[in-house]
């Protein structure tokens, strides 16, 4: 399961916004934002921004 700040994280994350962005949208710092990708990049077992999408679409966590 992810957390509510997780889950606005991946919504961003599965757009063309950098992660620059997304931080200051989220109002968290950058360091905040690698933490959010990192443990995402764990629960869902991928390497990548494209692999963490691919991953949450299909979960239906995000939809396109």
């Amino acid at each position: 399961k992810i957390s509510d700040r997780e889950k606005s994280f991946l919504v961003l994350a599965c757009s063309d916004k950098t992660y620059k962005q997304i931080a200051a949208e989220m109002n968290v710092s950058e360091r905040t934002v690698d933490g959010y990708r990192e443990t995402l990049f764990k629960k869902f077992n991928v390497q990548s921004r494209v692999g963490l999408c691919l991953e949450a679409i299909r979960q239906k966590l995000v939809s396109i």
